[in-house]
């Protein structure tokens, strides 16, 4: 006699095989997707520096300006948001459409959608 119980016992066992099978699929999918997009910003940061190693060479062999000169700019620069962490991420300003709190990181104001106005070029 056939025993329903081990039948429903053994469908659930494959379900929740197939379940893992997927689950590890997707992971290991997610995972390479990682990898690829951590190398493909690697290579953008190491064209960053490139460009950036060039430009310095550039200005310094025209100007007279020092590595010294840089690097304390690079300092300045880096404490006008109130931390010296090494990152660029501007800071709150106001709304010249409203008045309103902003922040430069948004693109516009969520109150009335006038652009945010950032202080330097490359500010977030």
């Amino acid at each position: 006699m056939v025993d329903f119980w081990d039948v429903f016992q053994q469908g659930q066992i494959e379900a929740a095989s197939a379940s893992a099978h997927l689950a590890q699929s997707t992971a290991l999918n997610a995972e390479d997707r990682a990898k690829r997009e951590i190398a493909r910003l690697e290579s953008k940061i190491d064209g960053l520096a490139l460009v950036s190693q060039a430009l310095w060479e550039l200005v310094r062999e025209r100007t007279g300006l020092t590595d010294d000169d840089i690097r304390a700019r690079i300092e300045e620069i880096d404490a006008r948001d109130g931390r010296s962490d090494g990152r660029l991420l501007g800071g709150p300003t106001t709304c010249k459409g409203c008045g309103r709190s902003a922040h430069t990181r948004q693109v516009a104001c969520m109150y009335c959608g006038t652009a945010i106005e950032r202080k330097h070029v490359f500010e977030r």
